[in-house]
């Protein structure tokens, strides 16, 4: 353990002090500080600027990452080596932290390659992946293409081989399989995620203090841990299974009532030993023996501040588990910059640009969550810290200390941290353009514009954080204008200024659609006497139908418009007394916003049209 961490704040070293005439280099860029020698993000010293561009860099490496036989290299590899295929197996959550980070960023851009990713990464990984259903583990996904690492066929463990697999695992992307049925409806994703869930809930275990609930490692066809290997029978990654039962019990799906007895197990045991010893066991799939993970401890935390029923001291417990994880895992290499690195585990004592923006985004929870901002300023340095590690063309290291571009560390589990910090601070977002922070529920549907943003979620009830050029005029939901309030105590809108646009934060009741609009146009708005019409479906991509009652038949005008009031599809016809469904082909149309005008002799309507990205 010496030697290793010797090497490594030797090579810290190197890194922090190459560069022509003593400029001080961080990974990849020379470090930049403000007036008082405070670390600030390398591109741009407005973090939002800077962290927006660096995820927009990181998410175009992403995507056009090159394959190997049709299939994408992050399928098949742990890290990006170059052009050619690198048969390193993957990691145990890779493709469940992709999904995740690709979730919010799809909200937060609205780009709808992201789902598209997200569905190529599920439908990959589902395609061979799953243990046989008589298995004592059925029915879970294998995390690691151990038998052949050139293939996408998953069958084992990145250490043991075949046969082994990691239930934590399988539970993180069962969740993240649950959030993209929300967003595409497709309940292939959902019944596989009930099928993980009735596995795992069927297999858990009380624990104790040497045993968790679920195994880190175990054969899943027999149930046997691994013998010989310390560690195996130890990990508090459960974060995303107790997200899993407690989502499907919400929605009523699968079976509830031993969801519920699984989340209790779960809950008593985290409150009973992790959160008394520290001891938050091993989550990386590499290393052999047991280690003492930030990971495990920082998740645990958030997701203890986003329950406030954990217990009646959830803040100060989520209090203890960051100050612990500060204490035990803190590189003080750049205390001279104002900001503290973060150490992956207590096996491999390496400042991960991954491990610290956990850490530091979830300071920004805390502060958010309970008004104590003394870690503030402090967060945003380690956050910045972290941009280093990203190059211009998008490639993202782990470490200063390793070279290597993991495809988890620089990917997956790095853009949900920036984004998670900037929805708990949305005045680190960035103040140039409009982005949706973060949700309670899940974005189905996301479009900006420049005059309205329309989304739609999974929930009918739910929280939303804006970062905002300028204060809208209206917010609609489910065509019913909410109130702008001082304060959120019920359904309505809050803005917050700052000194460039400001911070929108909404709460809704009912319904799942959010129009925002800065204009005083709006579908709750008809011109001359109201006729009863209907379009569906709505969005829409390329044939819409509008339907209207009439007392009488008469002629008609169906006029679609932009919204600079431009004219782009007319259409007459000769409507009857009573029902009439009139099909309008839309297919010529760019997506946007668009208004469609029924005009009548005894009336007339306006409707709002979103026509999706095709």
């Amino acid at each position: 353990m010496f030697l290793r961490r010797f090497f490594t704040l030797l090579t810290l070293c190197f890194l922090l002090f190459q560069g022509s005439q003593g400029q001080q280099v961080l990974v990849f860029h020379t470090i930049q500080t403000d007036s008082s020698g405070n670390l600030i993000p390398w591109y741009n010293a407005d973090p939002g600027i800077s962290y927006d561009h660096d995820l927009g860099l990181i998410w175009n490496f992403w995507k056009n990452i090159p394959g190997y036989l049709g299939t994408k290299f992050y399928m098949t590899d742990h890290t990006y080596g170059g052009s050619t295929q690198q048969a390193n197996m993957v990691g145990g959550d890779q493709f469940a932290m992709a999904m995740s980070s690709w979730n919010l960023y799809y909200a937060y851009t609205g780009d709808t390659t992201l789902v598209k990713d997200m569905a190529y990464i599920a439908n990959t990984y589902l395609a061979n992946s799953m243990s046989d259903s008589t298995d004592v583990w059925g029915n879970l996904p294998y995390p690691c293409n151990a038998s052949n690492p050139s293939l996408p066929v998953y069958d084992g463990d990145f250490v043991l081989g075949a046969g082994y697999t990691q239930p934590d695992k399988a539970g993180s992307f069962a969740f993240e399989l649950l959030t993209l049925f929300k967003i595409t409806g497709d309940s292939n994703y959902l019944n596989t995620a009930v099928t993980i869930a009735n596995t795992l809930a069927a297999n858990v275990a009380h624990g104790d203090s040497a045993t968790s609930p679920y195994p880190f490692k175990v054969n899943a066809q027999t149930g046997v841990v691994p013998p010989g290997i310390p560690g195996s029978n130890y990990t508090s990654n459960f974060v995303s299974i107790l997200g899993l039962f407690e989502q499907l019990q919400a929605m009523g799906v699968g079976n509830t009532t031993q969801y519920d007895s699984a989340y209790n197990t779960i809950k008593t045991w985290v409150q009973t030993w992790p959160q008394h010893d520290n001891n938050w066991g091993c989550f990386f799939e590499d290393i052999v023996g047991p280690s003492n993970t930030e990971t495990n401890a920082v998740n645990m935390a958030r997701y203890i501040l986003n329950h406030p029923n954990w217990d009646n001291t959830y803040q100060q417990d989520a209090r203890a588990i960051l100050n612990w994880t500060f204490q035990t895992f803190k590189d003080t290499a750049w205390n001279q910059y104002g900001a503290t690195a973060i150490f992956e585990q207590s096996a491999d004592l390496k400042p991960g640009g991954s491990h610290t923006s956990r850490y530091a985004s979830t300071e920004l929870i805390y502060a958010d969550k309970t008004g104590d901002t003394s870690r503030v300023a402090e967060a945003i340095r380690e956050l910045n810290w972290a941009t280093y590690l990203c190059d211009t063309d998008g490639q993202c290291r782990f470490s200063p200390a390793e070279s290597s571009v993991w495809y988890t560390d620089g990917y997956g589990d790095y853009v949900r941290h920036f984004l998670r910090g900037m929805g708990a601070n949305p005045k680190i977002a960035p103040s140039t353009a409009n982005h949706l922070l973060s949700t309670t529920s899940v974005v189905s549907y996301i479009q900006y514009q420049p005059q309205e943003i329309d989304y739609r979620v999974f929930d009918t009830a739910s929280y939303e954080v804006l970062r905002l050029t300028s204060k809208p005029l209206q917010v609609i939901a489910n065509g019913i204008e909410l109130s702008e309030q001082s304060q959120l105590t019920g359904p309505g809108w809050v803005w917050k200024p700052y000194a460039t646009g400001g911070a929108l934060k909404i709460f809704r009741s009912g319904g799942n659609s959010v129009e925002i609009n800065w204009y005083p146009l709006s579908v709750t708005q008809v011109s001359g006497q109201a006729l009863a019409a209907q379009l569906y479906p709505n969005p829409a991509n390329n044939r819409v139908t509008l339907s209207f009652n009439l007392s009488r038949a008469q002629n008609a005008v169906i006029a679609v418009t932009n919204v600079n009031g431009q004219k782009v599809i007319e259409t007459r016809t000769e409507a009857q007394s009573g029902l009439n469904t009139q099909p309008i082909s839309i297919a010529g149309l760019a997506s946007g916003i668009y208004f469609i005008k029924l005009t009548a002799a005894e009336g007339s309507t306006l409707n709002k049209l979103v026509i999706a990205e095709k």
